[in-house]
């Protein structure tokens, strides 16, 4: 209804519709007919996103004044679309005022699909290991009922089902502990290399899926934070704006959606169509490792000297990207560089 408001204010020279759907009526004429007798009104005037009506505290204003006819207009397009006409302008009866209303549902479907395989190795000649691989793949349509997670839009939810923002394909986990013991023999060398403790850990795990946006209400849901860009090929749709490259889209180019009135613009066709959660931050490997000696002073009292190294090779691990859709995979914050941590306990 509103992209049909707008396409009957497009052909009208009097309306400033150029400026976009939401724009109509905001400028030299709150109404209209255009050349083919079909009305328009002012976006404000309708609420054409719920079944609800006149907007009750403008259409009230307009009956005092030169606009007064914008409001008969507004109902002949509500009644033309099936919609509220109840709401009386002059007494506010039956009226739904505005407002902005999220609405939760738990109608939400997932699925989940995993292998886990462990290689172990007890302890026995000074070693012992273990090492884990997982494979899994969660799918879903809705992650939480946060608002930066809503649907891109809210009527085609069906079309939010791709792979969840905590899906982790891959993760690879290998822990060790060699412990050196006693060695015999009274030589310095003996004494130097007994009761060591060498304890690595490496996690190798793929990037975890995020959400590339355009940052825009492109598609008249209010909800910039879920707006999604289009995958195009060439130069796209030249009424639409610049085309941006992107290793994430699987042409290599984006574009944002757009309206224009030679097209057949519809509600849906405002949408992006790049899936839900398309990016994948780059794989993590984490590497920490712990050296220990134990010194014993007699047989009831006894000196651990410890050094942890966390991230040893120091490697640079994505905490967080870019969403937008320009910038998209572009790293903004980073997991702990290399530390170093050293203790002393003592056992009695």
């Amino acid at each position: 209804m509103l992209v049909k408001n707008w396409q009957a204010a497009f052909s009208d020279p009097t309306s400033n519709a150029a400026a976009g759907p939401l724009e109509v009526g905001t400028g030299q004429a709150p109404c209209g007919v255009n050349p083919r007798g079909a009305p328009w009104v002012s976006a404000a005037l309708v609420n054409f996103f719920r079944p609800s009506g006149l907007n009750p505290s403008i259409a009230g204003a307009l009956l005092t004044t030169a606009a007064a006819p914008c409001v008969q207009l507004a109902q002949q397009i509500l009644q033309a679309d099936g919609l509220s006409t109840a709401c009386n302008a002059a007494t506010l009866a039956n009226c739904v005022p505005f407002g902005d209303m999220d609405a939760n549902y738990s109608n939400g479907s997932s699925i989940y699909n995993g292998f886990t395989t462990n290689l172990r190795k007890r302890f026995g000649n000074h070693y012992e290991f273990l090492a884990s691989y997982s494979y899994s793949h969660a799918i879903d349509d809705s992650t939480d009922l946060q608002s930066p997670l809503a649907p891109q839009d809210s009527y085609f939810p069906q079309l939010e089902r791709s792979t969840s923002l905590f899906d982790q394909r891959h993760r690879l986990v290998f822990s060790g502990v060699y412990q050196s013991g006693k060695l015999g023999g009274d030589s310095f060398a003996k004494k130097f290399f007994s009761n060591w403790t060498f304890a690595p850990i490496v996690e190798v795990a793929s990037g975890r899926p995020f959400l590339i946006i355009t940052g825009d209400n492109t598609n008249f849901q209010f909800a910039p934070t879920a707006a999604r860009p289009n995958v195009v090929t060439g130069g796209g749709n030249p009424a639409c704006g610049p085309v941006v490259a992107s290793k994430y889209s699987p042409t290599g180019l984006f574009q944002e959606p757009c309206f224009t009135p030679t097209s057949n613009t519809t509600l849906l066709s405002l949408d992006g169509d790049l899936a839900r959660n398309a990016g994948v931050q780059p794989w993590t490997v984490f590497n920490d490792v712990r050296l220990a000696r134990r010194i014993y002073f007699g047989e009831r009292i006894n000196l651990d000297l410890i050094a942890d190294v966390f991230n040893l090779a120091n490697k640079f691990n994505v905490a967080s990207v870019n969403q937008l859709w320009t910038n998209a995979g572009q790293p903004t914050a980073a997991y702990d560089p290399r530390q170093f941590q050293f203790a002393m306990k003592v056992n009695w």
